[in-house]
């Protein structure tokens, strides 16, 4: 019998490993993404060592860069004769505008891009594999956000937590859209809650700051902040359920902005005329 496997980006530190952890106890091949190879051991070293489960793999990629995402892309097609689950969970923000080598704002490509690109180029992949499951990490963050597709790189403003807040509308949008053409697929997504990871990276102070007081405040861990993406992604509860948003693994309501379904075709022709481009 086929191993089920399950790819999870952003899965060396955070939430990503925590619902490795989780997951591979379960006894799953996982793939892991990450920048670095070095966190890549370590992160595989723990979860052999609190699981028992050396069925792991780990890729290496920069995504926010549209082309590694592709060939991130590839290196999975090639190792794995099939694909069950995919749980898009790397995300970051930036304190400053930051504009990629690609032409893109930071935050989207990394946050919105990715997940777009990875997503779109493993379909056929997971299609081919009876009950496969796409899981979008977004946040409640995105309440309040609206989309201005003529700012979608800060051509014309740039406030890190906007933009962050934004990205996390269009994760949701993505997962909705996704939902509404896939029927071989299903497609749902997340808030983990306000829980202190390395969502600034190397921002410097004030945005690990700021997190750091909301999961204090809020007094969730990676383990907490990990429980939605462990219950969709290998659930036989929500076999069938799609196109949904969770929160301690129940469904909720998004923003209202959310279900603008105009904006899930318009942002999907943008992550797709981008992908066209840059790939």
């Amino acid at each position: 019998m086929n191993d089920k496997i399950i790819v999870i980006t952003g899965a060396t530190d955070g939430i990503g490993l925590a619902a490795a952890k989780a997951i591979a106890g379960q006894g799953y091949r996982i793939g892991l993404v990450g920048r670095n190879p070095e966190k890549g051991k370590k992160a595989m070293e723990a979860i052999v060592s609190e699981t028992g489960n050396d069925k792991l793999d780990f890729f290496q990629a920069d995504l926010s860069l549209v082309k590694e995402v592709s060939s991130l892309s590839n290196y999975i097609r090639n190792k794995y004769s099939h694909l069950n689950v995919l749980l898009n969970n790397a995300g970051g923000a930036s304190k400053d505008k930051i504009i990629t080598s690609e032409g893109l704002e930071r935050t989207f490509a990394t946050n919105q891009m990715n997940y777009f690109v990875l997503t779109t180029n493993l379909m056929d992949m997971l299609s081919a594999s009876e009950g496969s499951r796409v899981v979008n990490v977004a946040s409640n963050a995105h309440i309040g956000a609206t989309i201005d597709f003529d700012n979608i790189n800060s051509e014309k403003r740039h406030s890190w937590w906007s933009t962050y807040c934004v990205s996390k509308l269009m994760n949701i949008m993505f997962t909705y859209r996704l939902a509404q053409i896939q029927n071989k697929v299903t497609a749902n997504c997340l808030h983990p809650g306000f829980v202190n990871t390395n969502i600034g990276g190397n921002e410097g102070t004030v945005i690990k700051r700021i997190v750091k007081f909301g999961s204090n405040l809020f007094a969730r861990t990676v383990e907490d902040g990990a429980d939605s993406s462990i219950y969709l992604s290998t659930s036989n509860d929500i076999h069938n359920v799609s196109g949904k948003y969770f929160f301690k693994c129940k469904e909720i309501k998004s923003s209202k902005a959310s279900y603008n379904k105009d904006q899930w075709d318009q942002l999907w022709n943008v992550c797709e005329s981008y992908k066209e481009q840059l790939s």
